[in-house]
């Protein structure tokens, strides 16, 4: 039988979290003869190894072990290189889903091609495991949560005394779906993005230039032959960037986005990393680097000091778009190659932790000079015509910087 979907799910000392992940999958309605799991443990140094022998799953897991570490877009290109199916489905190895999880990406996929499911902002944090590396505030929200099921809380506090406690919950609790009694619902960031996004353009991001940001592969389906057609994950170091990469390299190329806000995945918490942060700045740059277009380069009016909404740079890149291709293609060219210089020089400013100012002047002309004189009386006759209001604010906001 022809595999429909393959998941592909890189690991990295995620266990037993990862164990609890393909229970969850164990749940699903979609025809397990018809899916696989791509399991890439990328040199754990846990206990993963053990889940294929030790566990028996009514789908196909395929356990590819890396000899060393690579990294996660590594980890995700070897995996839709030995993927059999149709479509790839990427999750991460701590994210439960819900019965209807692979089925509702199907659905979708099903209706149109060139489509990417995603769920970036339906992600959910879920507590199936207190463990004692756990931040002071992770541990008191886990708390707030176990004191409200008195069988969970009781279960907690007999294993709490152990260095590495087992789970919350085992294999038919996790099918059962009762992890869900340990939601802590979203984290604030995804919140505040789903508020931004798709509250106000919809699960298609109806009128929305920058679906791509949605593309992360926490929880995130599209076509294998994307990767055939347009190629794999760029291999940045360290963390960030790579995911986005790949959704605006295929967003300028014609694909599409839905977000699957009615089919919510469960983050299981685990202590956290050291910051990646250098990691991502260093990620995006190179990003930047790769597409110094306006349609990515306009997402770095949300990183300056007086950062701009999600709303506010689409109404942004309305007004680029209607000056440069439609109404005005020729009378502000100087005004708008200035405008992408000013936006990229915020993103080498913030890539080496310089101070986001002085912008005009990050451009390669002095001030004042013919250059500048250009870019002033171009800004003026925009700001005359009284048609692009939010492109003009948002010059305002980068010249006051």
């Amino acid at each position: 039988m022809p595999i429909d979907v393959s998941i592909v799910m890189p690991t990295h000392n995620r266990y037993p979290l990862n164990r609890l992940t393909l229970y969850s999958l164990e749940a699903q309605t979609y025809d397990h003869a018809r899916f696989e799991v791509i399991l890439v443990d990328d040199a754990s140094t846990d206990a993963t190894p053990s889940i294929t022998q030790q566990e028996a799953f009514s789908f196909d897991v395929r356990y590819f072990r890396m000899p060393a570490n690579i990294g996660r877009p590594q980890a995700r290109n070897f995996g839709i290189q030995v993927a059999r199916g149709e479509y790839v489905m990427f999750l991460d190895a701590e994210v439960l889903v819900e019965p209807d999880f692979i089925a509702s990406h199907m659905n979708l996929h099903r209706a149109q091609s060139r489509l990417i499911v995603g769920g970036l902002y339906a992600i959910q944090k879920a507590y199936t495991r207190i463990d004692p590396r756990f931040s002071p505030d992770q541990q008191q929200e886990a708390l707030e949560l176990l004191v409200r099921h008195p069988d969970l809380h009781q279960r907690w506090l007999m294993t709490k005394h152990l260095p590495d406690p087992p789970p919350l919950f085992d294999r038919t609790g996790i099918m059962e779906g009762q992890y869900k009694r340990m939601s802590a619902g979203l984290a604030s960031y995804t919140r505040h993005m789903k508020e931004q996004v798709i509250d106000r353009y919809g699960d298609r991001f109806y009128g929305f230039h920058l679906p791509w940001i949605s593309s992360g592969t926490g929880s995130l389906s599209l076509a294998h032959e994307a990767f055939q057609v347009h190629g794999l994950f760029e291999e940045y170091p360290g963390w960030g960037a790579d995911d986005i990469e790949m959704g605006y390299r295929l967003f300028i190329n014609g694909y599409q986005f839905a977000h699957l806000s009615h089919s919510p995945t469960y983050h299981q918490e685990h202590p956290r990393e050291a910051s990646t942060t250098e990691e991502g700045k260093h990620n995006f740059y190179l990003f930047q680097q790769k597409h110094p277009n306006i349609s990515m380069l306009a997402i770095l009016l949300g990183y300056m000091p007086r950062g701009l909404s999600f709303g506010e740079i689409n109404l942004v890149l309305n007004d680029a778009y209607a000056v440069g291709a439609h109404e005005h293609p020729h009378r502000f060219l100087h005004l708008t190659g200035t405008f992408r210089a000013m936006l990229a020089a915020v993103g080498r400013l913030n890539r080496y932790g310089l101070p986001v100012t002085n912008l005009i002047a990050q451009c390669g002309f002095a001030v004042p000079s013919p250059e500048s004189h250009l870019f002033y009386a171009e800004k003026q006759a925009l700001a005359q015509t009284g048609k692009y209001p939010s492109l003009n604010y948002a010059l305002d906001v980068l010249l006051s910087l």
